[in-house]
């Protein structure tokens, strides 16, 4: 019984440094140098645009396509972080405030799922070839499949996203990936 509980802390461990993984992966991609094409969206909307990004800068494309990559890669880590919440909800040696903070998370989780979802849908509706889009509490990235966008359509993307989201500007990074 013990055993148990050891094996589920340590999984709750290895799921806890492969989180911080992917945060920091997040950080690295919403933090890269600005270039020249960086931009005012006008002045309401007043944030920047970041350079494009090579596929250098960005490590973990393979040669294929990053956005199709990308997206089959959140789809995957997303879906063993909900097998793993499920697995702490329906344990029976789960303690409640343990179940209630996976159920909580998982919550989370499909909301911002759904964002992400409506936000990529509505951005290739606005005549954009592709996007990613991730949502998380106090920040979205984008990253919009183009060479070049110009100061109307960002400020298109940051209302589109300030709309579902409910973010200020300041925490919406627009990124351009060709």
């Amino acid at each position: 019984m013990k055993s148990k509980k050891v094996g589920r802390y340590l999984l709750l461990a290895g799921l806890v440094v492969v989180l911080i993984g992917v945060g920091y992966l997040n950080y690295v991609l919403g933090t890269a140098p600005k270039g020249d094409a960086a931009a005012q969206a006008g002045d309401v909307l007043d944030t920047e645009i970041e350079g494009a990004m090579s596929a250098d800068d960005l490590a973990v494309m393979s040669g294929g396509n990053y956005f199709e990559d990308y997206k089959a890669n959140r789809e995957s880590y997303r879906e063993k972080e909900i097998v793993y919440l499920d697995s702490i909800i329906s344990g029976e040696n789960s303690d409640p405030e343990m179940v209630k903070d996976a159920q909580e998370q998982k919550i989370q989780i499909v909301k911002n799922m759904e964002n992400e979802l409506t936000i990529e849908g509505l951005l290739v509706a606005s005549g954009f070839e592709d996007a990613i889009v991730t949502v998380q509490t106090g920040s979205v990235n984008v990253v919009i499949k183009a060479k070049e966008i110009t100061k109307e359509q960002a400020a298109k993307i940051l209302e589109i996203v300030r709309q579902e989201t409910g973010e200020s500007p300041q925490n919406i990074k627009i990124m351009l990936q060709s």
